[in-house]
């Protein structure tokens, strides 16, 4: 299924929808105000399936994906000589972002198999995303990308 988020381009709150490939709002990304570090919550039909808390006072980005109030998942951003990579541990196994994570494309394997495609539209004011999953979780892939986008954001306002 095909997946489309677009951030407002004036925000206080950054709540946003995402909608499916049939332009139906589907997922609710509601941020949490005023918190240090990123944490927000992936509603679908009023139940909040997800939560996500970023972990501050660390060297690189972490973050800890929460499902009933349990720990699911582990979201570490490593630091390497020739590249950044982004790890999951999480209750559906070992999961790796790979490509150009700092820019436009990247794909999230599960293995040896591609379970999402993330691309940022170009020539937009916003950050516009269509992430195509092929994966029974969807409303966790679509967490893995807000994280991702956070991760983009706080590397290019360091620069």
């Amino acid at each position: 299924m095909k997946y489309y988020m677009k951030s407002k381009l004036f925000k206080i709150k950054e709540d946003f929808w995402i909608r499916n490939e049939y332009e139906e709002d589907v997922f609710f990304i509601d941020k949490k105000f005023l918190t240090l570090g990123l944490q927000f919550d992936i509603i679908k039909n009023n139940s909040i399936i997800y939560s996500v808390k970023e972990k501050l006072l660390t060297f690189m980005s972490n973050y800890e994906i929460f499902e009933n109030n349990k720990s699911v998942a582990k979201v570490d951003q490593k630091l390497t000589f020739l590249k950044d990579s982004i790890k999951i541990n999480s209750k559906h196994g070992e999961l790796i972002v790979k490509g150009d994570i700092f820019g436009i494309d990247y794909k999230i394997f599960q293995g040896n198999k591609v379970i999402a495609t993330a691309s940022k539209e170009l020539f937009a004011f916003t950050d516009n995303y269509s992430v195509d999953i092929n994966f029974e979780d969807e409303a966790f892939i679509l967490c893995l990308v807000v994280i991702i986008d956070d991760i983009k954001d706080k590397r290019k306002n360091n620069q």
